[in-house]
């Protein structure tokens, strides 16, 4: 099943930068130790298709395991589709040059969940910074200094932190260093994993802010991977809803968030915390576990805890359409 491509709701005139087509990962499993043999493949990413827009937040949500994060990695080309294809500027990023490829790393970065585990301990924060550029760039040291410095105030620190290790900071302040590191090649799309979700409340809004002014001031798009529904709906602009490695719904953030179709995707909405404690919202409680992405049920992977379930639902996979316009869903119930 392959998801649409979106188009733009508020800014039509933006242009895609990035667009995924199809893009599926398969994981061999094997068994045996001297003469291993495939037995199955766990399909962590089975059809998946979005566009990125200059300038804008596409948010993927869903259960853990739904392939978000494999999703990013593809990306990031931290690993190779087992099918479909990535077009960065129009150009498939895995059939383009060695200079093409290293292009499009300078141009894509990541922020992840855990920013003690992405900066080095051994090194100062002003060689943190500073190393895509020396690797990337050919800058003088006084150029590279400059740089390091105005990236520092841009994320809310000081030049005094320039000569401190990682440990000497707070959790909120070691994302701001990999905020500051991924800025560093004037990045046009940063994936953000889970980028707030491992600091304090009081600090996550202060991180997000900062994600947005940055946003703003550099026209940088975002990919956000994201459990925290909240989150989603205060950076984004589109938000798709993974289940099982597929996308099953689509939408502008306003509208998933006001009209959700999908019954996967009303079950996220009744399981978050509402906006305002008078809110009233439907209780939807779904039935068994998330079925093994090893051998995943015929026909829509969601039925078997689906509460609106058919018996087409069990043998047809569903075909994406658009309900509304821009609203994209994968259910047999439109």
């Amino acid at each position: 099943m392959t998801t649409p491509v979106t188009t733009s709701g508020n800014g039509q005139d933006r242009p895609v930068i990035l667009e995924a087509r199809n893009l599926k990962k398969y994981f061999p499993v094997t068994r045996g130790i001297v003469l291993a043999r495939v037995t199955g493949y766990i399909k962590a990413v089975d059809g998946v298709s979005f566009q990125i827009r200059a300038g804008e937040t596409l948010g993927i949500v869903g259960e853990s395991g739904c392939g978000k994060t494999t999703t990013a990695k593809m990306v990031l080309m931290l690993e190779q589709p087992t099918e479909g294809s990535i077009y960065y500027n129009g150009q498939d990023i895995y059939q383009a040059d060695e200079a093409g490829r290293k292009e499009y790393r300078s141009s894509v970065q990541a922020v992840f969940q855990d920013p003690w585990s992405s900066l080095n301990p051994r090194m100062r924060v002003k060689d943190l910074i500073a190393e895509p550029m020396v690797i990337n760039w050919q800058l003088s040291k006084p150029e590279i200094r400059e740089r390091v410095l105005e990236l520092l105030q841009e994320v809310g620190l000081s030049s005094y932190h320039a000569n401190l290790y990682p440990h000497e900071f707070s959790g909120g302040q070691r994302q701001r260093l990999a905020i500051a590191r991924a800025l560093s090649l004037n990045p046009k799309i940063i994936v953000l994993d889970e980028p707030v979700s491992a600091l304090d409340v009081s600090i996550r809004a202060q991180i997000m802010n900062l994600l947005k002014d940055l946003q703003s001031e550099y026209n940088v798009s975002y990919m956000l991977i994201a459990h925290h529904l909240a989150t989603v709906r205060y950076m984004c602009n589109w938000v798709a809803v993974m289940y099982l490695g597929q996308v099953v719904e689509l939408a502008p953030v306003k509208e998933l968030f006001d009209n959700p179709l999908h019954p996967y995707t009303k079950a996220l909405m009744s399981a978050a915390l509402p906006s305002h404690p008078d809110t009233e919202q439907e209780e939807i409680i779904l039935t068994g576990e998330v079925p093994s992405p090893l051998n995943p049920p015929e026909g829509c992977h969601f039925h078997p805890r689906c509460p609106f379930v058919m018996d087409q639902c069990s043998h047809v996979i569903p075909e994406t359409k658009e309900i509304t316009p821009n609203h994209w869903v994968s259910c047999h119930l439109y």
